[in-house]
């Protein structure tokens, strides 16, 4: 078994980014009124979030870990 760790976004990214989404769907649920202005961008942000993990793990499997 390798020690091969993936890398994983850091503390303070992921409170940053968890209180944009969460003031984005405020704003776009209480101030706009529309449900799905607030999760697209969620939805996006998670979208990459996954991408980023494919291309770690491809890049492992490149590295041979």
């Amino acid at each position: 078994m390798s020690d091969y760790s993936p890398p994983s976004p850091s503390a303070p990214l992921t409170a940053a980014l968890v209180a944009v989404l969460a003031a984005v769907f405020a704003y776009s649920v209480l101030i706009v009124h529309q449900l799905l202005l607030g999760l697209v961008p969620a939805l996006l942000a998670a979208v990459a979030y996954y991408a980023w993990r494919v291309l770690a793990a491809l890049e492992a499997i490149a590295d041979g870990v």
